[in-house]
């Protein structure tokens, strides 16, 4: 399976709150930094995850960029607000390393959320 094939299939399950299948699809020393939080280990993610899923909607990716292993993602994260869902537009870039995510990086303006929230 190629790079993006797995981060795709991470972000298919873990955007529909599928924390079991995100869980296959990430290695057991998964690391992710981003402006919200980081995580060292997959007990770390899904615990802080446990809030986010809460209020999101799915995602949308729009445009990829694959070079090897590692793969970048511009996608939008539907979040769910006071007046409705919107989408909260962040870039990703992912290692893949036998078959699963690795580690990744999330850029996205922390304002733009908080927006979405408090709307």
């Amino acid at each position: 399976m190629d790079a993006r094939t797995v981060v795709d299939r991470f972000f298919t399950a873990y955007y529909t709150g599928d924390v079991g299948a995100a869980r296959d699809t990430i290695t057991d020393d998964f690391s992710l930094y981003g402006p919200f939080a980081t995580c060292r280990n997959p007990e770390e993610f899904f615990e802080l995850a446990k809030g986010l899923l809460q209020i999101v909607r799915g995602h949308r990716v729009l445009r990829w960029v694959t070079e090897g292993n590692n793969v970048s993602a511009l996608y939008e994260i539907m979040i769910q607000g006071r007046s409705g869902v919107r989408p909260l537009t962040t870039g990703g870039w992912f290692t893949v390393k036998d078959g699963r995510v690795s580690c990744g990086t999330l850029l996205y303006d922390s304002e733009a959320f908080h927006a979405i929230l408090s709307r």
